[in-house]
Formats: structure tokens, C-alpha cells, sequence
């Protein structure tokens, strides 16, 4: 149950309560004054009047420190002191009309329950004066004592609770009010605009925390003053009174206004600003309320707004701009990434009809006798096969007349292009592809209903026609002159690697695939006298015909100086000493040259700068032979090349590169060679097979950025029988007895043995290439067995014998039994084969 607010507070009632007693204490003594009846007590009615005086002294004075219940036990005394006046007064007086003023006081300070206690004292009391009376008519006289005043009590109840009410809603009221005018100054003082309200005659109002802000004057300093004087420049503050005049003298209906003006903040500094004023009536006051925001960056937005709107117009013809220019950007980019003129075609008919939004394009290209063969299309199915004669169709056409052609409308059975013709194209552009003065083809674009091109298509197929014929040409040169210099490149190595007898050797170069000139990378295997075998690999800075004059000249200098059994150290020197005194230009290679010895027992190297050569051995992990690495051949005049051995096992292989096969861009080389060590190690034996293994996995799909040169020789294994065929020349008698002899010491054979086999060996094979009359470039074979400890060779040739000189008959075949256990020749139509056998006694 809501509680209703207390009218009085204790005050109020103790200096109510007070008078009461004082004011019924002053009329007692008055009665008593006056004349009255012999029943009356004078001198106890006196005292009982003193002693009200009294208690209303006290409670006057203490009337704020007097609470609620010292209140009803006051008027409880009240009501004592009154029931004993009617007592002394005798059952005549008139004292009981005294009670009223007790009860009703109860009744207008004291809530229901505390008057109803008041009334219950009062009704006992008067009833004890009546019993002790006596008087006539008791009842009546104690109703209507009682009655009375309880009945106008309740009526003053009833106000007060009524009042009451209308007092707590009058307070809900003004508590609501106050809120709500807190709301509302929170909403102004916090608003982010600045609110500002005058009166009829332009006095400031209101003035919140963002009107402090935005103007720099505080409201203490602008209310109760005229706006015109804080917010608008001189020029500025008639327009206000007239704005002001206006908006107050606008209807009634009209009640809303909305300006754009100059304002001044409180340092000087003008802005634009937007008014939004609004005209409230109170009572007979009119109040002009408004909020002003400044609009700075409203109006700087909108000059950006329509700076980029012209901005966008003129990037939308930039763009149209750039995107022709991109176009034809698109096409040097095709003409820079192709080397084959298919690849480059097929791109570039794709990028043409990007470039002018077509449905379609094909390209033709004239073949001899003024033919157009369609080469590439973009939008059709297929590619027509059909030669179209110049001066026929819609491409013949335009390479007559060497002109851009439009049609729109067409027929489409003039095209001579079914792929076209079944797109149903209803406009085309047709441009001559023109280059050195001749046509070279023709460039068609087309498209559906409803586009038709322009003009404006026409220039800028044109400007892409003179690309893609500036496209064909590079290629088509970049082709002519990678076909050059693949054959100038292969003519400076070796055309056929030589039969190393005891050895498998292969070789592999691939050129750059992105340069056409001649690269500097070359290989050489060098049979030398005695049957050691020669491995050069190198690498000539540059490109060009200046790298290849390089690279011819360090071949043939070097096989030279090898095949006059120079060192490889000494050969190597001579090497940077040719170029060196070469003066004509400053010239650098790398170069490694390794020497196997006859016996396949080990090799000799000297590394000019040049990346380590490889030995694979069978079975087991490569590993790169280091050592012997000096400065570049060319660098410096007389530096020290050192040379370096290693032992090779059976099956072992050397392996020479360049640096085109490891190196990577964006990678370094220490990864290359890690990897080429893992791709040797998991490739066969067999050099043939180690090359393609090798370059199908470090070398790119399309090739190398650089030249690749690959080189490898294998130990082979000697088992208990071989068969080998040399040439009919005695530079190979050489060769044959380093193998024989590697064999022989693999057989078990003693160094003895091994010599005395070998020379009658090699006197049979002296015999077939002396006498033999053999066939032009057959060889003679050499097999050889082991049975046990027995050794059996055979010398076989593939002609007829001469007649013998005079003076030379029988001393070959004598030293041959001299030195074989037996000698068997069996001539025959095919040839002769010279049989010696031999038992080992290994000693």
C-alpha cells in the first residue's frame, strides 16, 4: 500500500499541541475569573491551568526534539488534565466541550489508529467524571461529549486523507516534472549539437555544453545577454534580428524553420552552420529554441563529393585510356614471355578479342602464293584448315587492300570461315598484320547482335594489329636465330664422343631457353698417347660469336697441349696464358680438365674456377672431388694451378657439369649441389642413362635460364671376359694394351706375364692393321677369356692378308710362340683370327 506523505511535520504539532494547552489554560482561568458556581474547585482548576502553562512552555521550546509518541503521551496528559477540570468543575459546567480540542487534534496530526487511541482515553475518562458525578442524564451527556467530536474527527480524517492524496500526486507530479526536466537538460547537455534557446527579444535562455564547445563562450557568460552579441560576425547579426522577427511572427502552424548562416566562435574564427529552429509558447511567453550544427564537413564532403564525381568522369575516360594502353601492354607482354610462334599466336588471338570485347578472333598467316592459313582462334570451336587465296572472303579482302575493313550487317557466307560464319557474326574487323612492307597475315575480330563496333574499335584493333605483327617478327626472329645458335653452339663440341676402351663415356648439352645467342658452355673427351683419356668441361663468360671464338679457341688449344702430353697443370697454364696476352679484349672462362689414367686406377684434375667435378662411386653415396680449385683461366697473369689425384674404383664414374645444370634464381648453389648429389646417386650406372635421368630432373620443363653441359665416364668393372673392337689404326694399339692390361691384372696375372702378354697381343694386332688389307673403317676385334688359370685372346680382322715383303716373313708369329703357350692363325674369307693361349701362374 502506497504511503501518503505527512502534512506537518513534528514542529508544526508540538507548537500546535503547545498552544492548545495554553489557550485551554488561559480559558480556564478566565472562567474562573468571571462569576460561577459554588461547585467549582477554584484552587485545583488554578493549578491544573498552571500546570498546562507549564507543559505548553516546555513543549515549545522543545518542539523540534519532540517525537511522535512524546506527542500522543502529551495529549494523553491533555486529556488527563481535562478529564479532572470537568471533575472540579461539578456535572453543570460546560469543561466537556474541552475534549473537542484533544480529539481533534488527534484526529489532524495523528493517523487513525493514533486518534482512535486519543478518543478511547477521552471517552474513559469523561465516563469516570460521570460515574463520580452523578449528574442527570449521564448517558447523554457522555454521547454527545464523545460523539461529537469523534464525529467531526472522522470528517477531518477524511479531508486529510483526501488532502493527503492530492498532496502525494502533486508531489509524484513535480517529481516526474523534475525528471523529466533533468531528461531533458541531460539530452540538451549532452546533445552533440549545440542547443540554444532566446526570448521574444533575442535573450539568451539556455545554453548547453556543446554551445560551450562549439562557440567558446561558457553559459554563465551568454545566459541573461543577447545571442546577437556572442555567436554572429558585425555583418552577420541583422540578418539574425531578422530571422528572429521572422520566426516570431511566422503562424501558428508554422512552427519549424531551417537556415544556413555564418556564425563566429568566440576567437574570431568564422563556419558555416545550419539552424534548426523551432518557436514553443508558455503561457504568454514565447521562447525561440534551436540547434545549430556546423556544417564544415558537411560542405567539405560535398566539394569532395563533386571533386570526385569529376574525378570519376575524368578516370573513366583515363581508364578507357588505360585500358587501350593495357591492351597493347598485354600484347608486348605475349611477345616477351613466347619463343615459339604457336604459343604466341594462341595467346595473342585471346588478348587481341579482350581488347576490343569481341565474340571472336582469328588469326591468319600468308603462306607462299598469296595464301591465308588460320593459325589461331579464340571464340569458335576449331581452327579452319582451309587456305583462303588473297582477294577471297572477307580475309582475302583485307589483304588485298592493306586497310582496316568494317562491315556491319553482313552476309555471313562471305566470311570463307565456317568456325565464324556458324557464330552468326553481324560485325567485323578485319586489319592487315604488316611487317618490312608485306603482308604477313590478317587479324579478324567479330561480334553478335546487338554490339556493332566503332570506329573507335577499328583504331584500336589497328594500334593492336601493328603489335601483334612487331610480336611475329620477334618471335619468328628470336626462332631463326635460336636455330643459329643451337647449330654454331653444337658445331664447337665434339660431333661424336671416341670408343674409350675399358670406359663408357656420355655427354649431353642443352641451350638456354631463353637466350638465342650462342652460349659459352662446351665439353671434350681427349684420347692421349698412352691410353690415358682426357675430360675437359668449361665455361666462357658471355654470349655471342665473341664466346664462341672463345670457346673454338680453348678446344683446339687445349687438345693440343694434352695430346703433346703436357700435365694437365702445364696445360692448364697454357690455357690463361693464351688468354692472357690476347689483348684485344679482357677475356674469362672456368674450366675443369681431369686426366684418367690408362689403368682406370685413378684421376688427376686442375679446377680453374670452375664447380668441383663428381665421383659417383658404385654402390655408395657421391661426392665432390675438391681441391685443386684456383682463379678463373684469364684473371690473373701467372697464377698457380695445382693439381690434385684420386683413386677410382671399378665402377666408379667422373662426372663433369656446368653451372646451368645446379643454379636456380631466387635459390643458392649450396642447394643445387646438394641436389644434384641425391639425383646422381639415385640414377643407373650407365653413363647414357645417368645423363637423361640427370637432366629430366634438374632441368626445367621448356629448359634452363642458362646453358647446361653434362659429362660422365664410368670405370667399368673388368669381369673374366670381354670383347672390344678398335679402329685399323696404330694410334689404338694403345688403347688395346691399357685394356689388356687392366684386364690381365683382374685375370691375377703378374707384372711379367702381363708384359709378355701384352707385347704378343700387340704384335698380332700390329700384324691385322700392317698386313691386313681390311675393309675401309672396319675395325679389328679383341675378345679375351679366362678359364681357370688359362688365358685365351683372339686378334680378329675383317680382310685379306697382303703377300708378305721380302725381309719381314715369320718374326712376328716367332715372337708371338716365343711368348704365347700356343699360337693358332686361322685365315678365312671373312677375315683372320689369331688365337694365343696362356696359363697364369701369377708369380
Amino acid at each position: 500500500m502506497r504511503r501518503l506523505p505527512d502534512l506537518f511535520d513534528s514542529r508544526v504539532k508540538a507548537r500546535s499541541l503547545a498552544y492548545l494547552f495554553s489557550a485551554g489554560a488561559a480559558l480556564g482561568l478566565i472562567t474562573l475569573a468571571l462569576p460561577h458556581g459554588d461547585a467549582v474547585k477554584d484552587l485545583q482548576l488554578i493549578v491544573l491551568a498552571l500546570l498546562a502553562i507549564a507543559i505548553a512552555a516546555i513543549v515549545w521550546v522543545q518542539a523540534d526534539r519532540v517525537s511522535e509518541w512524546q506527542l500522543h503521551v502529551i495529549l494523553a496528559c491533555g486529556t488527563l488534565i481535562l478529564t479532572l477540570a470537568n471533575y472540579w468543575t461539578g456535572a453543570m459546567s460546560l469543561y466537556p466541550i474541552l475534549y473537542v480540542w484533544t480529539a481533534l487534534y488527534a484526529f489532524n496530526f495523528f493517523d487513525w489508529r493514533g486518534a482512535a487511541g486519543q478518543m478511547v482515553l477521552i471517552a474513559v475518562g469523561y465516563a469516570v467524571v460521570l460515574i463520580a458525578q452523578d449528574p442527570e442524564s449521564p448517558v447523554v451527556r457522555w454521547v454527545l461529549a464523545v460523539g461529537t467530536p469523534t464525529i467531526v474527527g472522522l470528517l477531518i480524517l477524511w479531508m486529510q486523507s483526501r488532502l493527503r492524496e492530492e498532496v502525494a500526486r502533486s508531489e509524484e507530479g513535480a517529481r516526474e516534472l523534475r525528471e523529466s526536466e533533468s531528461r531533458t537538460r541531460l539530452v540538451l547537455d549532452t546533445a552533440p549539437d549545440a542547443f540554444i534557446a532566446i526570448d521574444g527579444e533575442g535573450t539568451v535562455m539556455t545554453w548547453n555544453a556543446a554551445a560551450e564547445a562549439l562557440f567558446g563562450w561558457t553559459a554563465a557568460e551568454t545566459l541573461g545577454n543577447r545571442l546577437r552579441d556572442f555567436i554572429f560576425p558585425p555583418g552577420g547579426r541583422e540578418g539574425h534580428d531578422a530571422r528572429r522577427e521572422e520566426v516570431v511572427s511566422a503562424p501558428e502552424q508554422i512552427k519549424v524553420s531551417r537556415f544556413e548562416v555564418e556564425l563566429q566562435r568566440r576567437d574570431g574564427s568564422t563556419f558555416p552552420a545550419e539552424e534548426t529552429i523551432s518557436r514553443v509558447r508558455v503561457g504568454d511567453d514565447l521562447l525561440v529554441s534551436g540547434f545549430i550544427r556546423d556544417i564544415s564537413g558537411q560542405r567539405r564532403r560535398q566539394q569532395e563529393r563533386e571533386a570526385l564525381l569529376r574525378e570519376q568522369a575524368a578516370r573513366a575516360e583515363a581508364e578507357r585510356v588505360a585500358e587501350m594502353v593495357s591492351g597493347m601492354q598485354l600484347l608486348v607482354d605475349a611477345a616477351l614471355t613466347h619463343d615459339q610462334l604457336d604459343g604466341l599466336l594462341g595467346d595473342l588471338v585471346t588478348r587481341v578479342r579482350g581488347v576490343v570485347d569481341a565474340d571472336a578472333a582469328t588469326i591468319y598467316l600468308t603462306e607462299e602464293g598469296e595464301r591465308l592459313v588460320a593459325r589461331a582462334a579464340s571464340g569458335t570451336r576449331s581452327t579452319p584448315s582451309e587456305a583462303v587465296p588473297f582477294g577471297e572472303g572477307f580475309a582475302g579482302r583485307v589483304a588485298v587492300v592493306r586497310e582496316a575493313v568494317l562491315e556491319q550487317d553482313f552476309d555471313p557466307s562471305r566470311i570463307r570461315d565456317p568456325a565464324l560464319g556458324a557464330l552468326g557474326l553481324r560485325s567485323l574487323i578485319g586489319v592487315p598484320l604488316v611487317a618490312d612492307r608485306d603482308v604477313r597475315g590478317v587479324l579478324v575480330v567479330g561480334a553478335v547482335n546487338p554490339r556493332h563496333f566503332t570506329a573507335e574499335d577499328v583504331g584500336l584493333l589497328r594500334l593492336a594489329a601493328d603489335r601483334v605483327a612487331l610480336a611475329m617478327e620477334h618471335v619468328r626472329l628470336y626462332e631463326r636465330e635460336h636455330r643459329v645458335a643451337v647449330t654454331l653452339q653444337r658445331s664447337l663440341l665434339p660431333e661424336r664422343l671416341p670408343n674409350v676402351p675399358g670406359f663408357a663415356v656420355s655427354a649431353r648439352y642443352q641451350p638456354a631457353a631463353t637466350e638465342p645467342g650462342v652460349g659459352g658452355d662446351w665439353f671434350d673427351v681427349i684420347p692421349i698417347p698412352g691410353g690415358s683419356i682426357g675430360l675437359v668441361m668449361g665455361d666462357v663468360a658471355g654470349k655471342g660469336l665473341v664466346a664462341a671464338s672463345m670457346v673454338g679457341q680453348l678446344r683446339s688449344a687445349l687438345r693440343a697441349y694434352a695430346l703433346e702430353g703436357h700435365e694437365p697443370a702445364r696445360v692448364v697454364e697454357q690455357l690463361n696464358r693464351l688468354l692472357w696476352t690476347d689483348a684485344s679484349e679482357s677475356r674469362m672462362a672456368t674450366l675443369v680438365y681431369a686426366v684418367v689414367d690408362a689403368t682406370g686406377a685413378g684421376v688427376r684434375w686442375v679446377n680453374a674456377g670452375h664447380l668441383p667435378p663428381m665421383l659417383a662411386i658404385d654402390g655408395g653415396t657421391p661426392r665432390f672431388l675438391e681441391g685443386g680449385r684456383s682463379v678463373p683461366l684469364g684473371v690473373l697473369p701467372f697464377p698457380t694451378f695445382e693439381e690434385v689425384s684420386a683413386s677410382i674404383e671399378p665402377g666408379a664414374t667422373v662426372v663433369l657439369y656446368t653451372d646451368g645444370l645446379v643454379e636456380r634464381p631466387g635459390s643458392h648453389i649450396d642447394a643445387g649441389l646438394a641436389r644434384l648429389v641425391e639425383v646422381v646417386g639415385e640414377a643407373p650406372d650407365d653413363p647414357e642413362a645417368l645423363c637423361d635421368h640427370v637432366l629430366e630432373v634438374l632441368v626445367p620443363n621448356g629448359g634452363a635460364s642458362d646453358d647446361v653441359a653434362l659429362l660422365a665416364l664410368r670405370n667399368i668393372p673388368m669381369g673374366d671376359r670381354f670383347n672390344m673392337e678398335f679402329p685399323t689404326q696404330p694410334e689404338a694399339l694403345a688403347s688395346m694394351r691399357a685394356l689388356l692390361r687392366r684386364w690381365l691384372r683382374h685375370a691375377g696375372g703378374s707384372e711379367q706375364e702381363i708384359a709378355e702378354i701384352t707385347t704378343a697381343c700387340g704384335e698380332a694386332a700390329t700384324n691385322t692393321i700392317e698386313h691386313a688389307g681390311a675393309r675401309a673403317g672396319a675395325p679389328f676385334e679383341l675378345s679375351a677369356r679366362l678359364e681357370g688359370d688359362e688365358v685365351e685372346l683372339s686378334v680378329r680382322d675383317y680382310g685379306a692378308w697382303r703377300a708378305p715383303r721380302p725381309g719381314d716373313q715369320g718374326r712376328g708369329l716367332s715372337l708371338m710362340r716365343a711368348l704365347m703357350d700356343s699360337v693358332e692363325v686361322e685365315p678365312g674369307p671373312q677375315g683372320t683370327t689369331v688365337r694365343l693361349r696362356r696359363r697364369l701362374n701369377g708369380a
